[in-house]
């Protein structure tokens, strides 16, 4: 049927046999001492999960699942660190993994051959994690080793950044395309088209077209834009120079910035959520129709919204035994579920994920229960054993480029995600980042981004969405009961901060307390501590402001002179979130500006103009500054050394002076 029992045939239906790779070109190459074989398209991550890992390694006890989120990063060792889901699998190269490895068994020699011999190949990379974010990018801290000039630059390559793209190229002006993988059009295919509308293929051909108007685009593959200050956007790439992969760090400065990165999947709140053999629906999508990877041949489905059956419906024509779709949506209606009911796959509503293990400890497969909730009354359901399971998630739009640039956020009720807020100049936001859901929206954003910027007539962005009485809408993230003991883990998000809901729950002010330690938290992270009431919703926008937003460069941008604050002034208390933060015996300061600005809330203060880690802040701004001054007010851990700081705004530090401690109102 294929290669390998994790990839799909290469003539699998609906395109999940793997179009990156090309299969009549066989490839190998060494990770961590352990022969991978592969096929010349794959990257190094893709190549691993095909060849049977599974785990990224142990954080305490616990397995945890490696994923396009969550994988150690690589080398060559004549080169700087690079991100496995980035980094094309080259044939004969050996890569090794860095972090800390402890178990020389799985690394191979005489002791990996032994028991391989014995066990089977391993299926883990080994690492230990600690409770610090556990996988940093060195090239956060880099300095760009190239600057290219446009007039506008476009993070994601999907359908909306393709539209603003096309948009800028046929009206003659310069722009860059920065896209994460190595292909464009994004996940629009995972969603497919609906009546009326052009097939996903067409719409991103024609797209791909526009790229040579009149003036050609550039664009970078592999690339992800991580810090932004004012036009100025900072991008990795993973590039191939001979025959190794290598990286570099490019400075795009810009007329305009574009934000069209999308939405990311949740990750269900359940123990266990991390368990090797676990995907989002999005991932399991993407590995199969990029690569052909598809661990095992039956396959559990646990989903809030319709567009999982699809791919349940597409993973059953390509041969995978789908054992159950389990939706948390009571009675749900769509024509997904229709097709899934006529396929006789196996349907179940009103229930969600409560636990899942592992089979063994070095085989695969895993043992997942579902329950459902009735008046605060869980009630189990038996155990199924499979090979995966597809744990599809809600929607978060991606604006970490838009908290890294200053932007606000506020917590979206209706819709269970962290939603942008405000403008920030020379910056548009389009297609889903935007929490735009369907194609023609997505299409229309992206070129209103530019036509806008441009003084030009642009498309009424209209986002028209299936009525409830023909499509049922999408359930919040499902959420399992707090157990405090229960076995395995219970995750917050799939990313680097291995966060659980153990610690959310049990810390004193909750995952605003936990960000005292030096944990980045993600997008993810706020949007479940919300979920489980760890943080009131009203608090959402502005701890993802100061725990999400990654620091730019700090530069100091002068010095003026403004009068102290009265020291007898009283202004209100620090909003609840930040008690604790820093210290329990945080004082309350007047802070000038160098430049005559007022900071907003969520600028974080910083002892020199060095420091760009935000967890290393010793204050943040909380309220506006008193009548007559520049700057604002700032909640900080004791008194400094130097009343001279730098308050970080919009990627950028400015010089600023403490002039005066304040009280709060009685």
């Amino acid at each position: 049927m294929s290669e390998t029992p994790n990839r799909l045939p290469g003539d699998a239906p609906h395109g999940l046999g793997g179009s990156a790779i090309d299969r009549s070109r066989r490839i190998s190459f060494r990770l961590n001492s352990r022969q991978i074989e592969g096929f010349a398209g794959d990257s190094v991550l893709s190549a691993a999960l095909a060849d049977g890992i599974q785990i990224a390694g142990r954080h305490g006890d616990e397995p945890i699942a490696l994923d396009e989120t969550f994988a150690p990063l690589v080398s060559t060792g004549k080169g700087a660190a690079l991100p496995m889901e980035r980094t094309p699998a080259l044939d004969g190269v050996d890569f090794v993994t860095i972090g800390d490895r402890r178990d020389p068994i799985a690394s191979g020699g005489l002791l990996g051959t032994v028991r391989h011999l014995l066990v089977g190949p391993a299926r883990t990379l080994n690492h230990r994690f600690g409770d610090a974010t556990a996988i940093a990018a060195p090239w956060h801290n880099a300095s760009p080793t190239e600057t290219i000039e446009a007039d506008f630059a476009i993070v994601g390559g999907g359908i909306a950044g393709l539209s603003a793209a096309a948009a800028a190229s046929a009206a003659g002006k310069s722009a860059v395309l920065v896209e994460r993988t190595d292909t464009l059009g994004g996940i629009t295919r995972y969603f497919g088209g609906i009546d009326g509308e052009a097939s996903p293929d067409e719409t991103i051909t024609e797209l791909l077209a526009g790229l040579e108007g009149k003036t050609p685009v550039t664009v970078l593959l592999r690339a992800e834009a991580f810090a932004i200050a004012g036009t100025t956007l900072r991008v990795h790439q993973v590039v191939v120079d001979g025959d190794r992969p290598t990286s570099r760090v490019v400075a795009i400065v810009a007329r305009h910035i574009v934000i069209a990165t999308g939405a990311m999947e949740r990750l269900p709140v359940f123990p266990g959520n991390r368990t090797p053999g676990i995907a989002g629906a999005l991932a399991a999508y993407m590995r199969a129709e990029r690569y052909g990877v598809w661990p095992g041949r039956r396959a559990l489905f646990t989903t809030p919204q319709s567009f999982a059956y699809r791919l349940a419906l597409h993973a059953a024509d390509a041969g995978v035994a789908v054992q159950r779709i389990v939706d948390s949506r009571l009675a749900p209606l769509s024509r997904f579920v229709d097709f899934a009911k006529a396929m006789g796959i196996t349907l179940a509503s009103a229930l969600a994920p409560s636990h899942a293990e592992p089979l063994e400890r070095n085989k695969p497969g895993l043992r997942v229960s579902f329950s459902v909730n009735m008046d605060e009354i869980s009630h189990d359901a038996s155990a199924i054993e499979t090979d995966q399971l597809i744990a599809a998630g809600a929607w978060q739009p991606d604006i970490m480029l838009w908290l890294r640039a200053g932007g606000a956020a506020a917590w979206d009720e209706t819709n269970g995600w962290l939603a942008p807020r405000g403008s920030v100049a020379t910056l548009s936001l389009a297609g889903s980042a935007a929490g735009l859901r369907t194609n023609a929206a997505a299409l229309a954003s992206g070129k209103a981004a530019i036509l806008t910027q441009l003084g030009k007539s642009a498309p009424r962005v209209v986002d028209h969405v299936i009525e409830e009485a023909f499509e049922t809408p999408d359930a919040h993230t499902s959420v399992a009961p707090f157990r405090p003991h229960a076995k395995g883990n219970t995750y917050l998000d799939r990313g680097a901060s291995l966060i659980t809901r153990r610690s959310a729950e049990t810390s004193r002010h909750g995952i605003s307390g936990i960000a005292v330690r030096p944990v980045q938290l993600s997008l993810g992270d706020i949007a479940a501590a919300v979920d489980i009431g760890s943080m009131a919703a009203r608090d959402a926008g502005s701890v993802a402001a100061e725990r999400c937003a990654l620091a730019g460069e700090i530069t100091d941008t002068g010095w003026r002179v403004h009068p102290p604050a009265p020291a007898t002034a009283e202004v209100p208390a620090p909003p609840v979130w930040l008690t604790g933060r820093f210290g329990d015996k945080p004082q309350v300061w007047a802070i000038a500006s160098a430049d005559a600005r007022n900071f907003g809330p969520g600028c974080l203060v910083f002892t020199n103009s060095e420091t760009s880690d935000p967890l290393k802040a010793i204050g943040i701004i909380y309220a506006a500054p008193l009548p007559g001054t520049h700057g604002g007010i700032a909640i900080m851990a004791g008194t400094p050394d130097n009343a001279s700081l730098f308050v970080r705004d919009a990627g950028t530090a400015v010089a600023s002076r403490l002039t005066g401690q304040l009280k709060l109102k009685s």
